[in-house]
């Protein structure tokens, strides 16, 4: 085992444990299950992994991508739901519009995220096979309990069978999967991570199709069988080409326990010893970095990584800024691809005020979008990997507020394909926020947390599916039910705006995550108020203080003032000087802040010198 996972470890026992009483309670307990997070397979299994396919193959990095994509490919069929609505509405009310249908779809969802959160840290400890089965059971359990619900007609089973147990399935399934594709490939996590959950986007490009053809062709409780059965034997088949990489495959990285205080380093005649840079250096308790010269050299990489418990992840202000950031950016395309056929319908089709076929069928639109989602994920990642996290990370919310600028004016115009083109547009978007989060949240917290972290964050997955698809329809039916016609716009831009109010935040949010360990160590002078990256770029606040001579004053006589009546008042005014404040902001090149950096390097290299000298 890697030098610095061990001392992660030690350092996160010491950390959260301390004196712990010997009665252990729930919140101990629960502290337990949140602080180890890393697989360790015994040197049986380790050889056994060494071959797939129920050991008839030798292991190759490449598989796991493949494998990931077909597994994300029937998990993503979730994404398809709407094709269900008006089907299954129609089966138990005879009324396409009424019968709660499309909950089943924020149920789902909803259970997804807090599923990830609950199990995240025992997919983290499990060997990836293991949890991919028992994901796959319990989701094809929930395909056969939707079955059963639509044959006897009961939309409370529905919500349980595919609402409940096959979003469990789906959350197990879906952390797995990515976790185990993005380990192989530590120097292109984005892109790994992206090529995986493309699948994901895939399927509802894909079984858009398949389901409209079942629908035609048989009844709905065997649509939901044959589905299920589909699933299972292509997730079954790929599962067994899915393994970790051996130990020692990810790149090594820096045990960090508190990273609460921004490090100071005090510039020459602001306050420093007679010593200058060895007091003036911060003090990072409990990182490690100054007990191993080691992290000192891996600082120093281009890009290096962090190890880090996992509940002192979940107490860092950056996760909960990111998640905010994640929350912002998955809402509104969300909300549209559960209800984009009856948008369609009602804003440019047979419901719309003039009663019409839409230019594009709404099955197809949604099998579309699907294709911008599954390339969004791919390309955004393949992004992150180039220009950076954040930076990318940043550029496809200010997208998604442009969108949300202009949607009011397009709708209002009827124009069905300018309305389309920005669906689409932040539907890549979206896609690539789920791309990138994995590699994102691995980047910042360390790749042993990366399921459990990705599984606490996807409750904003659903937090958006359940809040924001009730607030949509919340909305939309407090304006019928009192007069609108469905038709009307005004219901949409009230929507509209919200999400535009909420993309903002999270944009706000993103701009203050400290996406890497430079960010996190990076010194701040002791004037600094504020700092933030913005596109790749420092950009601080500093508040500045100095003197200067005060300005001399007009005498209310000049004659007086000749003859010498006012000298003393005038020295003593003179002598006087009047203290100056202003903030002033400052955006550092890349080159500035390479030399501020490798200053510090050498600042804590100096301190790790010093502390290892005898006293003379």
């Amino acid at each position: 085992m890697r030098q610095a996972a061990q001392d992660s470890m030690l350092f996160s026992r010491i950390s959260l444990q301390g004196n712990a009483p010997t009665a252990r309670g729930f919140k101990d307990m629960l502290l337990e299950y949140y602080s180890h997070t890393e697989y360790r397979p015994s040197r049986a299994q380790i050889e056994k992994d060494r071959f797939v396919f129920f050991g008839l193959l030798p292991c190759r990095q490449w598989m796991a991508i493949p494998a990931g994509i077909l597994i994300q490919f029937c998990y993503g069929s979730v994404y398809a739901w709407s094709i269900f609505n008006a089907p299954i509405n129609r089966l138990l009310t005879n009324n396409s519009d009424q019968g709660g249908a499309e909950i089943t779809f924020y149920i789902a969802l909803g259970v997804l995220g807090f599923t990830g959160a609950l199990f995240g840290p025992w997919i983290e400890c499990s060997h990836p096979q293991k949890s991919g089965m028992v994901g796959l059971v319990i989701f094809f359990s929930g395909h056969l309990t939707a079955a059963l619900a639509l044959q006897v007609r009961m939309i409370s089973l529905l919500y349980f069978g595919y609402g409940f147990v096959a979003g469990v399935g789906l959350g197990i399934g879906y952390v797995s999967t990515i976790d185990a594709v993005s380990k192989w490939w530590p120097k292109a996590r984005g892109t790994a991570a992206g090529c995986a959950v493309m699948g994901f986007g895939g399927g509802s490009l894909a079984f858009s199709a398949i389901n409209e053809e079942l629908l035609e062709n048989v009844s709905l409780p065997v649509t939901f069988l044959v589905l299920g059965s589909i699933n299972l034997i292509i997730m079954f088949t790929c599962i067994q080409f899915i393994c970790p990489p051996p130990p020692g495959h990810n790149l090594d990285g820096i045990p960090m326990v508190d990273e609460t205080d921004l490090p100071h380093l005090k510039r020459p005649g602001a306050g420093a010893g007679a010593d200058g840079g060895s007091k003036g250096g911060s003090e990072l308790a409990g990182t490690g970095i100054d007990k191993n010269p080691r992290y000192l050299a891996i600082l120093g990489s281009e890009r290096p990584i962090i190890y880090i418990s996992l509940a002192e992840a979940l107490r860092s202000r950056d996760f909960w800024l990111l998640y905010m950031s994640f929350l912002a950016n998955i809402v509104f395309c969300l909300v549209i691809l559960s209800n984009l056929p009856k948008i369609i319908n009602r804003l440019f089709g047979m419901g719309s005020r003039d009663p019409q076929e839409p230019p594009l069928p709404a099955y197809l639109a949604v099998s579309i979008e699907g294709g911008f989602n599954m390339a969004g994920r791919v390309l955004v990642g393949l992004l992150s990997d180039i220009v950076g996290r954040k930076t990318t990370f940043l550029v496809i919310l200010l997208t998604q507020v442009g969108v949300l600028v202009c949607m009011p004016f397009v709708i209002q115009s009827e124009n069905f394909w300018g309305f389309m083109t920005l669906v689409w547009t932040a539907t890549v978007c979206y896609g690539g926020g789920f791309g990138m989060i994995p590699a994102f949240i691995a980047d910042m917290f360390g790749i042993n947390n990366t399921s459990s972290c990705h599984g606490v964050i996807l409750t904003a997955w659903s937090l958006a599916s359940i809040c924001g698809g009730l607030a949509f329809t919340g909305v939309i039916n407090h304006y019928i039910d009192n007069g609108s016609m469905p038709y009307e716009t005004k219901m949409y831009t009230v929507n509209f705006v919200w999400m535009l109010i909420l993309v903002i935040v999270g944009f706000v949010c993103c701009l203050f995550v400290r996406s890497s360990i430079r960010d996190r160590l990076f010194p701040a002078p002791p004037d600094q108020v504020l700092r933030l990256r913005v596109f790749g770029r420092v950009f601080r606040v500093l508040y500045s203080v100095w003197h200067e001579n005060a300005p001399q004053q007009q005498s209310s006589s000049a004659s007086d003032y000749a003859t010498g009546c006012h000298t003393d008042n005038s020295a003593n005014f003179l002598n006087n000087r009047v203290r100056k404040r202003h903030l002033r902001c400052e955006l550092l090149t890349k080159e500035q802040e390479q030399v501020e950096w490798e200053e510090y390097l050498v600042l804590r290299a100096v301190q790790h010198r010093l502390m290892k000298e005898p006293d003379v």
